[in-house]
């Protein structure tokens, strides 16, 4: 279930656990570790509070917010679970 779920909604912006908008901040445990993300707590976090947009002209577009609406708690830590196992 969290395959499915990350590719609807995550894998337009990671996909194979990358970023398109900002090659620094992969899903792969190195990178989310080196930004503070290390649990599946954390990922969820982020993905409910992305943070601000940056202003860098290269960088115009952030991560849009996924609220409890857009993916239930449960289908957001299935999605964490997810990127835990496969992007290591």
């Amino acid at each position: 279930m969290g395959e499915s779920l990350f590719k609807k909604n995550c894998s337009p912006c990671h996909p194979d656990g990358g970023n398109i908008l900002n090659p620094k901040k992969t899903l792969h445990k190195k990178d989310r570790e080196a930004n503070g993300i290390k649990t599946a707590a954390d990922i969820v976090n982020k993905m409910r509070n992305p943070g601000p947009v940056p202003t860098h002209p290269q960088e115009w577009a952030g991560m849009k917010m996924f609220d409890k609406d857009k993916i239930s708690d449960e289908d957001a830590l299935e999605i964490a679970g997810y990127i835990l196992k496969t992007f290591k």
